[in-house]
């Protein structure tokens, strides 16, 4: 019930907004809406980064039930030992289970705690990508005269979009455009190193060559030389 009242204010809320600048503004409103699930599933990178980004998570919940089997393990064998046990030694081993416990959890913490490593992956890994998407709806924004741009795949609840507002191909043609220009001017700068390096090779070549050819030309003279000198 608090979800559907918070959706209906939100709704409410868009409605003022849109209702108080239609009437204080001379020109009709320009809105527009994006789905950037559907733009980010359609970039490489993005899927590149999110498989990174799953196996790693996945990498850390392994380690995380793999530490918690053993110290489960450990519990159950220390359970059926302990009437073999003096108290001592079983107090002690109790201890260091506890003590891997609380570095365990310590662990998980690290990990997937509100500020853990997932939260920097994804700063790292995803969010790189997400602003470049959300530059180019500004970009867009800018150029098209756009005074709102939603998201549809966000918390915002449209009740109803009609497809024309919708302009995630063109964001998406952005993108992809200018990957393929920024791969171009990658493919441009490895052939232009590339004809430098043959260049510079070439000039490589020719000096030795030349060098070799000074020491031919040396190496007859003093031939030359030395049989002059054996015939006098």
């Amino acid at each position: 019930m608090n979800s559907f009242l918070k959706k209906n204010k939100c709704i409410l809320f868009l409605f003022l907004i849109f209702f108080s600048l239609t009437l204080n503004s001379q020109k009709p409103l320009r809105v527009g809406y994006i789905n950037m699930d559907y733009i980010l599933s359609n970039i490489d990178d993005y899927k590149t980064a999110n498989e990174e980004y799953d196996i790693k998570l996945n990498l850390w919940r392994k380690e995380i039930e793999s530490r918690t089997n053993k110290i489960e393990s450990r519990l159950k064998e220390l359970a059926i030992k302990k009437p073999l046990l003096p108290d001592e030694v079983y107090q002690n081993l109790i201890d260091e289970i506890d003590f891997d416990k609380k570095q365990l959890e310590q662990y998980a913490q690290k990990r997937f705690g509100p500020k853990g490593d997932w939260l920097v992956q994804e700063k790292i890994l995803i969010q790189p990508i997400q602003d470049e998407v959300l530059a180019i709806v500004q970009e867009i924004a800018d150029k098209n005269k756009f005074d709102f741009i939603f998201d549809k795949s966000s918390a915002i609840i449209m009740l109803y979009s009609e497809k024309k507002y919708d302009i995630s191909e063109l964001v998406l043609k952005s993108i992809l455009k200018q990957e393929k220009i920024e791969n171009l001017q990658l493919s441009f700068d490895d052939d232009r190193k590339k004809v430098l390096e043959e260049k510079i090779q070439k000039r490589r070549d020719s000096i030795l060559k030349l060098k070799e050819l000074k020491k031919i030309k040396r190496d007859s003279l003093l031939k030359t030389k030395r049989n002059n000198l054996k015939n006098k």
